[in-house]
């Protein structure tokens, strides 16, 4: 007899939504987190989140409407701005629109309403190792805070959803189909700060802006975003590529320097850093008797490195996928298995689009951004419905219209429809995500030949 239906490593917003999702389904669940309980939560991020997710989260598993005193700010869309910083593009439509929240609040919000549906949460507690039983997962080792002991408990199902080092997902056999590790390219690495900002008013407190400079952050952006017209989010990530610079050193030395309210009296609020897989999921987000959840599924949107409503909604299709499991009496692979075509229709065809176009964005030039942000090569429009959907495509007219405006500049009206091309590949191929673990192997040789093009699109 196992002592928890599902043990799940890791309260954060994915970890927790599945949490809430087994424990109305009257499944016995078990939530670990290694921080105190009243800290659970409190992290570096961003602090904003889409509305769009919360509708759809509403949908699959009726998640209860957040209470006011989470959010501190709408946010109404978001203002990309090119290296020359005399150009932007506003994106305002349902994935930019929604609010900026107090993140520990969030994390306790979401803990309580795990604990009402039933689940049983224990923090303080490290998870340390993987249990197994005939090769195949049966729950884990922990230690308690104060304990000088480890101790052994099972569970029909495990769960990491330990963040990005994917501490439980590296512990699984060579013979495992899920990928046990992350390639450095993959990852972003970013500091930021909160401020009271008393002495300089922001004059657009409902736009995040995002500042793009390949110069300074590679494969990543710095990020303004006001939390109120007196309080400021403000960071810098970037890719972990050979040669990256730091982003303390470029927060330290660039961003300091280069933004008004910087150089005002600031009341520090936070500071922290982190890091976040961007890429397409990994490729089965199970195993037997094993399932990923949110950073250690690579649950992230590649492109500015957002994970809450991803893994939120990657909680949500697990909870679904394993109470079904758990009712069948069968925790296989094979029965976890519909978490993989669920998550991939419900986000991860268009994430993996967006990594596909994040190689695009990794390889052209401050001089390429400036010139198509000013001549409208590339208009808001265009990146909405990016950000939306995964594809990126125009009309003949609107293409010819286009060219004339980028004479001088053809090589860079060729790449972007180059990169067109095998976004639409990508998401072909994704939209054919085998039903079964038998058809895996061949569906992800389909996807090398397509990420090699778009490396060097």
């Amino acid at each position: 007899m196992t002592d928890y239906d599902v043990i799940i490593a890791g309260a954060g917003t994915g970890g927790a939504t599945m949490a809430y999702t087994l424990g109305k389904k009257g499944h016995s669940v078990l939530l670990i987190d290694r921080k105190q309980k009243d800290m659970i939560g409190y992290k570096t991020c961003g602090d904003a989140l889409g509305s769009h997710h919360l509708k759809a989260l509403d949908s699959l598993v009726n998640l209860p409407q957040m209470p006011k005193g989470i959010v501190e700010y709408d946010i109404a869309g978001i203002d990309i701005i090119a290296p020359d910083r005399e150009h932007r593009l506003r994106m305002a439509g349902p994935t930019t629109s929604g609010f900026s929240f107090n993140r520990l609040k969030l994390g306790q919000w979401m803990l309580s309403i795990a604990e009402d549906a039933g689940a049983t949460v224990m923090a303080s507690t490290r998870v340390k190792r993987l249990m197994f039983d005939g090769g195949k997962v049966s729950g884990v080792k922990i230690m308690e805070e104060g304990s000088d002991s480890d101790k052994e408990l099972s569970g029909r199902i495990v769960v990491d959803a330990t963040g990005a080092v994917g501490m439980l997902r590296r512990q699984l056999p060579e013979s495992s189909p899920v990928e046990r590790t992350i390639a450095k390219e993959d990852f972003m690495v970013a500091v930021r700060d909160i401020y009271e900002t008393p002495d300089y008013t922001f004059e657009t407190p409902d736009i995040l802006d995002i500042y793009w400079d390949q110069e300074q952050t590679l494969g990543g952006y710095i990020w303004v975003f006001p939390q109120g017209p007196n309080r400021v989010n403000v960071g810098c990530g970037l890719m972990t590529i050979p040669g990256h610079k730091k982003p303390q050193d470029i927060f330290n030395n660039f961003v300091r320097k280069n933004w008004d309210f910087m150089k005002t009296k600031l009341v520090d609020i936070h500071s922290g850093g982190g890091i976040a897989p961007v890429r397409r999921p990994i490729d089965t987000l199970v195993d037997d008797n094993f399932m990923l959840v949110g950073d250690s599924g690579a649950q992230v949107n590649p492109i500015h490195g957002g994970g809450i409503g991803s893994s939120m909604l990657g909680g949500a299709q697990a909870g679904i996928t394993a109470s079904e499991a758990l009712e069948q009496n069968d925790t296989s692979i094979n029965a976890l298995w519909p978490y993989n075509p669920r998550y991939m229709e419900s986000y991860g065809i268009k994430q993996a689009s967006l990594d596909v176009f994040r190689w695009f964005l990794l390889n052209i030039t401050n001089e390429d951004i400036n010139f198509a942000f000013k001549k409208q090569i590339v208009k808001a429009s265009d990146l909405l419905n990016t950000s939306k959907t995964g594809k990126m495509s125009m009309g003949s007219g609107e293409k010819f219209k286009r060219l004339v405006a980028g004479v001088g500049k053809v090589p860079l009206l060729m790449r972007i429809n180059k990169i067109g091309k095998i976004m639409e590949e990508v998401k072909a191929v994704y939209a054919a995500y085998p039903d079964s673990p038998k058809g895996l192997q061949d569906w992800k040789a389909r996807l090398v030949p397509i990420y090699d093009a778009a490396k060097k699109a």
